[in-house]
């Protein structure tokens, strides 16, 4: 290797890097403890989970809520998907799909780390708390 191709791998190197630990910054920043989880099934809206407490509501019939265990049950398209809320965030704990991706996701709690279950066309997006003038807090 030559002295020219070190320099660039190691510029691309701490490009890489940089970009890396921004995004993840960008999800600390913007984390939210008084936002709403909405969980998607088949690009329509069929549960919300306030973050601030853990309260649910349905907009499906076949989604469970387990207000003691704070776990909500939703369909998928390999079978059900089970999340958890904890510590004002969300996650995925139980689900069927070939490699389990959803399950390592980790939680969230920052519109920018959406968790997504495409095997089970399951998307659960974190929005925000606004005030009254619909201004983001």
């Amino acid at each position: 290797m030559k002295r020219n191709d070190i320099v660039l791998i190691a510029v691309l190197l701490a490009f890489s890097l940089a970009a890396l630990f921004g995004v993840r910054h960008l999800q600390n920043l913007t984390a939210s403890e008084d936002g709403t989880a909405r969980v998607f099934y088949q690009g329509a809206l069929i549960l919300e989970i306030e973050l601030e407490d853990g309260s649910a509501r349905a907009f499906h019939d076949d989604v469970i809520i387990d207000e003691e265990n704070q776990t909500f049950i939703v369909p998928g398209n390999l079978g059900d998907v089970t999340i958890r809320y904890q510590n004002h965030q969300v996650e995925v704990i139980d689900e069927t799909s070939p490699r389990n991706i959803c399950q390592h996701q980790g939680k969230t709690n920052s519109p920018y780390k959406p968790l997504t279950c495409l095997p089970n066309d399951v998307v659960i997006r974190i929005e925000r708390a606004t005030d009254s003038d619909g201004i983001v807090q």
